[in-house]
């Protein structure tokens, strides 16, 4: 008996090893032939691109993992063009036209699969669904809370918690020792901070109070933001990015669940709790016949034109999700940017400030209306700070529809995925000349710099921070609304410079290509902008 169950015992493991042998050789041959393919026969196989790209996503997730893709993407345009394949299936390009023909209202495309691996919701938030029809339905609903009415609202928080920031920026100096300079602070930091509590205001009914120097446990929230990001985004760009999303509906999501870190649970929960208690706030509010008028009222109140249909619960919890990730790090990354830019230029910074201090004669003056409209050239350093510090440093991948697409005069057809980096376009030569300066000069006609109207025009056509047709930023004019009070309020009040010896965020020649330059800031892509610095000083305006 005992002969008998070794010989079974040896056949099952002699079976079990030619069907390990069995499936690594088919597997193995699938992936040959696969990569076969993709080099030589798939629709893509002409486009210019690194070889290895041709046939693997690996180059692609690597660079996810080293937080630089956004360079890699921009080292690869300069390599080989205007048109870059960076995986078997994708291709970005820098074109005028393609970006139009991508991103436009008449564009056959819809965003790509990876976005549905974002979601963690039980119903996929405006910013993450993939259907064009259910985005649309989706997107005029959202609309109605971003209207003039929701924006006029938003600047009194924005002014609000602005005057307490810069007050708290001036705190703990000492004058005797510093010559009346602060001390450092950390510009990432400082921005979160503020943003965060704007943005708790206008969505969710109360200030986070995380910039007030008491202790908060909410103060950690923005960085579980960036590592719930960090932990999904390479592999939305790696090999098993399909499987993945095609596992999470069948049990990823329950396993992802029961490993996920409880710092980024905490996030999670932070967002449901938000939204409860704002909703408790409404139904109260409805009852009192008041209303509070922030962003989240809007969100409540709105209806589709076309239908009268609402947001539901489960609906209003994946729009605060975005508004959360899309309101707090665009904002937060852009500042980030400009702080650092212009505390190194001497001279935009004394443009700028001589201007906002010449424009308005007190504090209180600065408020969104024509006086603020009229600064040209702190619009010009906003613009300027956009395309050099984007807040999604590379491409808003899309994907080709049945019917194939025209892209820049090329035929693509169903199911390759197309992109534009925003971060390449930025540092286009062809079309910014110097990309690499900080010179709002660009963005203002004048005969003195030889800038003409039609340079302008030029620019601002093909690059568009907030994206263009149906899936652009619904909340472009409350983002702009917010980097024109904060720093028009902050210069009128403030001095700034860069912390002598200081260089957090600054190139550095050990970084490599594209990285090397010290007068530029340096980002980490995970889809937004992560980043570091600047740090700088400030003090009561000396003039």
């Amino acid at each position: 008996m005992s002969s008998l169950s070794h010989l079974f015992a040896r056949e099952t493991a002699a079976a079990c090893h030619e069907w390990l042998v069995l499936g690594f050789s088919v597997t193995l041959c699938y992936v040959i032939l696969r990569a076969i393919y993709n080099t030589f026969f798939h629709p893509l196989a002409t486009c210019p691109g690194p070889f290895v790209a041709k046939f693997s996503k690996i180059p692609n997730m690597y660079h996810a993992i080293k937080g630089d893709r956004h360079v890699w993407i921009w080292q690869n345009h300069q390599l080989y063009g205007d048109k870059v394949r960076i995986h078997p299936n994708e291709v970005v390009f820098l074109a005028p036209q393609a970006h139009r023909d991508i991103y436009g209202s008449k564009a056959n495309v819809r965003r790509s699969k990876s976005y549905e691996a974002w979601n963690t919701a039980k119903e996929p938030n405006t910013a993450l669904t993939i259907d064009p029809a259910s985005h649309a339905r989706k997107r005029r609903i959202l609309n109605q809370a971003f209207t003039e009415k929701s924006v006029k609202h938003a600047a009194a928080f924005v002014v609000q918690h602005t005057e307490r920031w810069i007050d708290l920026l001036l705190a703990e100096n000492d004058a005797s020792i510093n010559d009346g300079w602060t001390k450092t602070r950390n510009m990432t930091d400082w921005n979160d901070w503020l943003i965060f509590d704007i943005l708790g205001d206008m969505c969710f009914g109360r200030s986070f109070d995380i910039k007030e120097p008491t202790p908060n446990p909410i103060r950690k929230i923005p960085h579980l933001v960036i590592r719930h990001v960090e932990l999904f985004y390479p592999v939305l760009q790696s090999p098993f990015m399909e499987f993945f999303v095609w596992a999470k509906p069948r049990g990823l999501d329950y396993l992802l669940n029961l490993i996920t870190p409880e710092e980024v649970k905490t996030y999670y929960k932070f967002i449901n709790d938000s939204v409860s208690e704002r909703m408790q706030m409404e139904q109260d509010d409805k009852e009192a016949e008041k209303s509070r008028l922030d962003i989240f009222h809007f969100m409540c109140a709105a209806r589709d034109p076309l239908t009268g249909e609402q947001y539901s619960e489960d609906a209003l919890r994946g729009e605060a999700a975005m508004l959360i990730v899309a309101g707090s790090d665009s904002v937060s990354s852009v500042l980030a940017g400009f702080w650092f830019y212009i505390s190194r230029n001497k001279l935009a910074y004394t443009r700028l400030t001589s201007e906002i201090r010449s424009t308005f004669g007190s504090s209180d003056e600065v408020a969104s209306g024509a006086k603020l409209a009229s600064c040209t050239y702190l619009y010009a350093c906003i613009d300027e700070s956009l395309r050099i510090t984007p807040a999604g440093p590379s491409e808003f991948s899309r994907e080709v529809l049945p019917g194939g697409t025209t892209i820049n005069g090329e035929y693509f057809p169903e199911g390759v995925v197309v992109g534009c980096s925003q971060w390449a376009m930025g540092r286009n030569e062809q079309i910014f000349g110097d990309p690499t300066r900080f010179r709002p000069e660009r963005y203002i006609p004048s005969k003195a710099t030889g800038v003409t109207v039609e340079d302008v025009n030029r620019i601002k056509s093909y690059y568009q921070p907030f994206l263009i047709g149906p899936t652009n930023c619904a909340g472009k004019n409350i983002a702009m609304a917010e980097l024109a009070l904060i720093i028009a309020r902050t210069l009128f009040r403030l001095d700034l410079r860069v912390v002598p010896g200081e260089s957090l965020g600054a190139g550095h020649r050990s970084l490599g290509w594209g990285r090397r330059d010290e007068n530029q800031y340096q980002v980490r892509d995970a889809y937004i902008t992560v980043h570091e610095g600047p740090m700088l000083q400030f003090r009561k305006r000396t003039e």
